[in-house]
């Protein structure tokens, strides 16, 4: 049984090794990317490195951002299948996402299909807004429920507008595993000024909300994008800060 890492990228020089050195210690069937048009070279790192199989190189930046969500994803799922066995798994993970507290256990378990993990947003504060982004501790206390792991099958695919959670087979069973350290809104504070600029420019339906957020890369109050307190992500590995599901709040996703 081999894990075989899938991901999408588009110009993540800054972070690329480091994300791949990061999941290339867990796909040990090697790694898939799909590359959106990059324009640093974010491909020739990818190419380089010893846990990357393939890059399918994308050739048009497709400007409805919603069908490439899935579209992306699904190529690099189909390059991926060619050459999978039937006990192998697949973990799909975007550039900015970690791992940690993972228990292995239930790839092994006959009936799991899928494994969730609790995703929660790193955030810049004063304290931290001079370190490197991997040594940045505060989190949302609101987390996501996304299935990461999921068994290899014939009906895994993503055909769905805006779609980041993989199609699974009907009454799949699906367990919850390990925790998501999501550094999209804490890379920096340039990089947050440029994702404000991407959902503003490109995604309609989140526009708004970022445009208003697009000033606040430094949450000098300690709150969330959603107006709660910040908590340590340190504190959550050991157990002593749950947080909450964030799909069950009426202020949704992202």
């Amino acid at each position: 049984m081999r894990i075989i890492g899938l991901t999408k990228v588009r110009s993540e020089s800054k972070i690329m090794k480091e994300t791949l050195d990061h999941w290339g210690n867990i796909c040990t069937g090697g790694i898939y990317v799909y590359d959106d048009v990059s324009t640093d070279d974010t491909v020739q790192i990818c190419k380089d490195h010893p846990a990357v199989n393939q890059v399918i190189e994308g050739t048009f930046w497709d400007p409805d951002r919603e069908k490439a969500e899935w579209f992306n994803r699904q190529a690099a799922l189909t390059a991926a299948k060619e050459n999978a066995m039937e006990d192998d798994w697949f973990v799909y993970f975007d550039a900015d996402e970690r791992l940690y507290n993972f228990n292995y256990q239930p790839l092994y378990e006959e009936g799991v299909d899928a494994i969730a993990c609790r995703l929660y947003d790193i955030y810049i504060t004063p304290e931290d807004v001079d370190k490197s982004y991997l040594d940045r501790d505060r989190v949302g206390p609101e987390y996501r429920t996304i299935v990461f792991f999921f068994r290899n099958h014939p009906a895994l695919s993503y055909d769905k507008p805006d779609q980041r959670i993989v199609n699974l087979k009907p009454k799949a069973r699906v367990v919850l595993d390990g925790i998501i350290k999501h550094y999209g809104k804490g890379l920096s504070v340039e990089h947050w000024k440029e994702t404000c600029d991407y959902y503003i420019n490109h995604w309609p339906k989140y526009q708004e909300k970022w445009k208003k957020r697009r000033d606040n890369a430094i949450k000098t109050d300690h709150k969330s994008d959603f107006g709660n307190t910040l908590i340590s992500f340190n504190d959550v590995l050991k157990g002593e800060a749950g947080g909450f599901s964030l799909e069950s709040q009426s202020y949704g996703k992202n």
